[in-house]
This record gives C-alpha cells, sequence and structure tokens, in this order.
C-alpha cells in the first residue's frame, strides 16, 4: 500500500544531514535542510543537549503547514515537529540503504532505531517469506519504502 501524497511522509523529506561531534566528545550536534515535495523551506538542527529541535523556516507559511502537519499527524505527542524530523531522517536513512532492513520485536526500532540487514542482493518479497517462514513467532517487520515504515510481516498464504 502506497501512501497519499496528502500524507507528511509524502510530502516532506530532508536532505544535507550533518553531523558534528561535540568538542567534549559527549555527543553531536546535527542539521539538515527541511523540504516540501523537493522544495527547501527551511533548516532544522539540534544541539545534542536533550532540548527541543530548532527551525529556521525560510517560507514561515510552509513552516506553519509542516507544523500543523506534525500536530495532525501526533496529536499525543509533546513536541509533533521533532517527531515529524524524526522519522523523515528514519526514512532517508532507512531508504539509503540497499540492503533489506528488518527488525524484530525485541530490536525496539521505534525506540532505538535497532535493526538488522538482510544478506546483499534479496528483494523484499524474499525476506519477507524468509522472515514468515522461519520467524514468525519474533513478530518480524521489514521496512517498506512505499510506506517509509516497518511494516508486518504476515504469514505466507497456503498454496
Amino acid at each position: 500500500m502506497v501512501l497519499p501524497t496528502s500524507h507528511p511522509h509524502q510530502r516532506y523529506s530532508v536532505r544535507g544531514y550533518q553531523e558534528q561531534e561535540h568538542p567534549a566528545g559527549d555527543g553531536f550536534s546535527w542539521s539538515c535542510e527541511l523540504l516540501r515535495h523537493g522544495q527547501s523551506f527551511g533548516l532544522v538542527s539540534d544541539e545534542g543537549r536533550g532540548g527541543e529541535f530548532r527551525y529556521a523556516f525560510t517560507d514561515s507559511a510552509r513552516g506553519e503547514e509542516f507544523c500543523e502537519a506534525a500536530r495532525a499527524l501526533h496529536p499525543d505527542a509533546e513536541r509533533p515537529a521533532d517527531r515529524l524530523v524524526d522519522e523523515l531522517l528514519t526514512a532517508r536513512q532507512m531508504d539509503a540503504l540497499d540492503q533489506v532492513a528488518y527488525c524484530f520485536a525485541e530490536d525496539r526500532f521505534e525506540e532505538t532505531g535497532e535493526h538488522r540487514l538482510a544478506d546483499p542482493g534479496l528483494s523484499l518479497e524474499q525476506v519477507r517469506h524468509a522472515l514468515a517462514t522461519e520467524h514468525p513467532e519474533r513478530n518480524p517487520r521489514v521496512w517498506d519504502r512505499s510506506v517509509s515504515a516497518m511494516v508486518p510481516v504476515l504469514p505466507d498464504p497456503p498454496r
């Protein structure tokens, strides 16, 4: 299932992600550009000290639209825009992989980003089949680029 173009994960993306280690070696800060349908409308950064992300919108109307979309997508989140940015960064990183990513329930992907990589050259369908056959009790999920998310692996239908 492909997400509709109205979904924030289809409208928004990030590019130019850069990290910089703190001089004391106690973490890192990062920044990247925010895009709407490929067009830049601002920058987001994090000092890596546990606070809120910083936003510098070059188009204030697009910035407000982004924040509104984040609130609609994550109405219960303390900082919905930060959460949407985290999801966009994860999607960027996962989509850049040249191997199929997957996880099991114990990997806590949403909390820690922990995931596994399938053997090189295997297709999404091959990985889904192998996980459904070999590890159904571990509640496997695979990264599906069409929805920018880890999706459950369902048992193979009987033949």
